[in-house]
Formats: C-alpha cells, sequence, structure tokens
C-alpha cells in the first residue's frame, strides 16, 4: 500500500512539473497534464486516507503467546509472552506518515524563509540546493530523535536486535532506526517480524533473511534514500506551485534538471532495494543451506495464497519489483547473481547523462543532449565492463553472471566518476576533489563485495586501465583530428 501510495504522489509531482515546464507554450498539454496531476493526487489522497483507517482500526491483539527474542550485544533472551503490539503495516505507515507530514512542513517553512525573510523572487540552482540540503539534515535530525520512540522500538535498546514471532505472519519484515544513544556498541534499533512458530523450515528461513538485512543496516541505508528522495522533491514543489500562479518565477531548465534528478534517484533507490535483497538472500543461503530457495517458494503459497506457484518469476509485480525475479543469490550464494546484466548499465548510465546535462540552461539542449548522452554512456558502460570482467574475475570468484554484475558495477562508477570531473572543467582543485571522491566511494562500494586485501588490487587495476583507455582514446583522436 505504502509503495503504491508514493507511486501516485511521485507522478503528481511529475504532472505538475510538466504543466509548469510547458507554461503558456502549449495550454492543451498544460490542462492535460495538470487534469492527471490532479487525477493521481486525489486518488494517493484516497489511499492515504484508506491507509489511515486501516490503522486506526488495526492494533494485533492475538489470543495466542507472542514470540520475543531479544539478540544484544552482549546476550540473547528468548521468551513467549501474551501481549499486543502494533501489526508490522501500522508501524511502517505510522513510520511513513510522520516522515512525509515533518517533511511538508520543513519544505514549507524552509520555503517561506526564501520568500518572506530573504526576499526570493526567482528560484536557481543554488536555492533548490540548499533548500534540499535543509530539508535533508532537518528531517534526518528529527527522524533520529522521534522514530525510536514509536511503536514497539520504546522497548528496544540499541545495537539490541528484537525478533517478534507473530502467529500468522508469513514472510518478515525488517524496521530499523537511527538513536542518538550514547551506547558503544551500536547507534541503530532494530525490530523483525516473521512467523511465531520457529521449528517450521520457512519461518527459519524467513528470519534467516531478514537476519541479513539487520547485520548490514539495510533498513537504515532505505531510512535516509527515501529522506533524500522526499527532500528533493519537496524542494522543487512549492518553488513550481508559486511559479504556476506567477507569484515567483523559476527557469523551466531548473525544473527540468531537478526531475531529471528525482528519477536518477528514484531508479538508484530501487536498484539499491534489489542489492539489498540479493544480499540478505546471500546471507540466507550461507545460513539454512540449499533448501533456502524452496522456502522462499513456500513463502510466497502462503503469502498470497497461490498453491500453484513454483517459482519466484511467479510473484507478483511488486515484489518482482524491489525483488529480482530470479534469486539466483539463494542457489549460489553469490548476492550479484540475482540481478541482470543490464540493471548496472541502464541506471548509472542515467546517473552520467543526469550529471552531464546540469551545466546547461536551454530546455531545447537538455531535451537533445540528455538521450544522446544516455546511449553514449550506455554503450561506454558496457564496453568498460567487458573489458574488466577478465580482470576482476580473478578476484570476485563467485558466478559468472555474479562476476560480470560486478565489471558493469566498476564500470559505471568510473563513468559517474569522470562525468562529474568533467563538469568541474576547468576548476583543476575541483576535478581532483571529484576524482578524489569517486574513487573513494569505489573503494567503499569494492567493499561490499571483496575482502580487505583484495580492494586495492581491483581499484588499482580497474583504475589503470580505465585511464589508459581514455589516454589510447585521446591520442588516436590527436592521430586523427590533431590537438
Amino acid at each position: 500500500m505504502i509503495k503504491l501510495i508514493s507511486i501516485f504522489y511521485f507522478f503528481t509531482f511529475l504532472f505538475s512539473s510538466f504543466s509548469a515546464i510547458i507554461g503558456k507554450k502549449d495550454a492543451y498539454l498544460v490542462n492535460i497534464f495538470l487534469y492527471l496531476g490532479v487525477g493521481t493526487l486525489v486518488v494517493g489522497i484516497s489511499l492515504s486516507i484508506i491507509m489511515v483507517m486501516s490503522v486506526i482500526k488495526d492494533p494485533l491483539k492475538s489470543n495466542k503467546p507472542i514470540s520475543v527474542e531479544s539478540i544484544g550485544s552482549d546476550q540473547k533472551r528468548y521468551m513467549k509472552e501474551r501481549r499486543t503490539i502494533s501489526s508490522p503495516f501500522s508501524l511502517v505507515t505510522r513510520m511513513s506518515l510522520f516522515i512525509s507530514l515533518t517533511e511538508f512542513v520543513f519544505s514549507w517553512l524552509i520555503f517561506a524563509l526564501l520568500m518572506k525573510i530573504l526576499h526570493t523572487t526567482t528560484i536557481n540552482l543554488t536555492d533548490i540546493f540548499v533548500s534540499f540540503w535543509l530539508n535533508f539534515l532537518l528531517e534526518t535530525l528529527t527522524a533520529i530523535l522521534i522514530l525510536p520512540r514509536i511503536g514497539e522500538f520504546k522497548e528496544v535498546k540499541p545495537s539490541e536486535i528484537k525478533i517478534f514471532g507473530l502467529p500468522d505472519f508469513y514472510g518478515g519484515l525488517t524496521i530499523e532506526v537511527i538513536t542518538l544513544s550514547r551506547s558503544r556498541h551500536s547507534l541503530f534499533k532494530t525490530i523483525i517480524f516473521i512467523g511465531a512458530d520457529e521449528s517450521d523450515p520457512v519461518v527459519s528461513t524467513a528470519k534467516a533473511h531478514e537476519l541479513g538485512h539487520a547485520k548490514e543496516h539495510h533498513g537504515v541505508f532505505l531510512e535516509l534514500a527515501s529522506i533524500i528522495l522526499i527532500s528533493l522533491i519537496m524542494s522543487l514543489l512549492w518553488p513550481v506551485i508559486y511559479a504556476y500562479m506567477n507569484l515567483m518565477s523559476i527557469s523551466t531548465a531548473l525544473i527540468t534538471k531537478t526531475i531529471l534528478a528525482t528519477l536518477a534517484i528514484g531508479i538508484t533507490i530501487i536498484l539499491l532495494l534489489r542489492v539489498m535483497e540479493s544480499r540478505a538472500d546471500s546471507f540466507t543461503f550461507k545460513t539454512v543451506g540449499e533448501s533456502a530457495y524452496d522456502n522462499l517458494v513456500e513463502i510466497l503459497r502462503r503469502t498470497y495464497g497461490k498453491q500453484n506457484v513454483n517459482s519466484t518469476k511467479e510473484a507478483p509485480l511488486h515484489s518482482r519489483l524491489t525483488h529480482t525475479s530470479l534469486r539466483e543469490a539463494l542457489k549460489t550464494g553469490d548476492p550479484l547473481s540475482s540481478l541482470g546484466l543490464w540493471e548496472f548499465p541502464v541506471v548509472l548510465s542515467f546517473i552520467a547523462s543526469t550529471i552531464a546535462v546540469m551545466p546547461y540552461n536551454s530546455v531545447n539542449l537538455i531535451v537533445i543532449l540528455f538521450p544522446l548522452f544516455y546511449v553514449g554512456t550506455l554503450a561506454i558502460s558496457f564496453l568498460i565492463g567487458v573489458i574488466f570482467f577478465p580482470l576482476v574475475s580473478k578476484y570476485y570468484r563467485r558466478s559468472k553472471n555474479g562476476g560480470m554484475n560486478f565489471s558493469f558495477l566498476l564500470a559505471g562508477l568510473y563513468v559517474i566518476m569522470s562525468t562529474s570531473a568533467l563538469d568541474s572543467y576547468p576548476n583543476l582543485y575541483f576535478i581532483a576533489l571529484q576524482l578524489l571522491i569517486g574513487i573513494t566511494l569505489i573503494s567503499l562500494i569494492t567493499k561490499a563485495f571483496l575482502d580487505q586485501r583484495e580492494i586495492i588490487k581491483v581499484v588499482i587495476i580497474t583504475l589503470l586501465v580505465y585511464v589508459g583507455l581514455n589516454a589510447l582514446i585521446g591520442i588516436i583522436r590527436i592521430l586523427f583530428h590533431g590537438v
């Protein structure tokens, strides 16, 4: 439900932005996008009301014992008790509504600051950037202060993983928040919901999968990524509304670039979700063994009430959007084997192309150049990934599909690094800073898939090859066209 509501609100934002971009050039298209935006907004609000009503009516009151397992930094406790707790859906909904409402208020206050105090009449890129960061910082701080005090998080200690076994609950759910605790062990509170009968192999598989999420703090990454996306959307929402009412001005090029950035962050979050689910599947395989995949198929049968499900490919579309269709990591233990070979190049090329058009201030030029940049970076990412594969496969000793995906991941990151550096030209100091940040980021991402001693080797080898390819292209260009 939350995913569906988010999609409708996201399309509302896009349609309203397109309406503002077209402006007075085409009244017919303006009205079409305006009506589409109003329609998606009405659907989103209606679903939100239904969700709020379900939260009010949906406390979990069970007459059966609820198992509660606590995994702390120094001990592990297990107990069974009868109690009333919030349902997983209710807890997630309350947290999501809190983030959405506070972000709405913060964005309005920041925009009011720009309008009333600073007397800003024309929104530029700096205003959007400052507004975005203020939104992000305020929302993150508020989430850190409030979310650990919502629902069952009040009884969870920092660094503790509390697992609630619920009767008639299939699958699993991990929720994690950051807290300002002074605990030397961890700054995180984690809650996991699974079925109550851990003697059932299906429940133990779901538990292993959710522990995989908890061990790597995937919930925190998702929370921060969501705040980033909402902050960027809200930073543009108020200027677009006021510009549409002719109360201030904002260039259509800036709106276009912000929409591209929003789309880039949105598809990056989807890719991040798929990678995190694959890593949790890999952890499940290492914990449960070869029965992990069959147990997951059984989870799908119980969750969706379809006994004829024989493969993870038959999961509903919304599940296959955030989880991979193949779930090969449950069979191989390779976290990148589940992803399609197209995923990293397609998403990372979109990010690189978005960065590439940022210096341009003409909508017509952006519309022409963005597809060209995208096709070019996509082709380059595939070619460099193919070149990287025989070099990195020596260190990424898992499946062939996973090795190819790892090569495409590195290639896409190098292309993004180069594009960011080119945007900084001719400031050599800023170019050097961009390259340093890029190499550091690549090293950190590589750390998630390789052993510590292999990271430096892979980064150095791929960096030298990438620089060598660029130098070779430069030499060929000079030979054929001159300096």
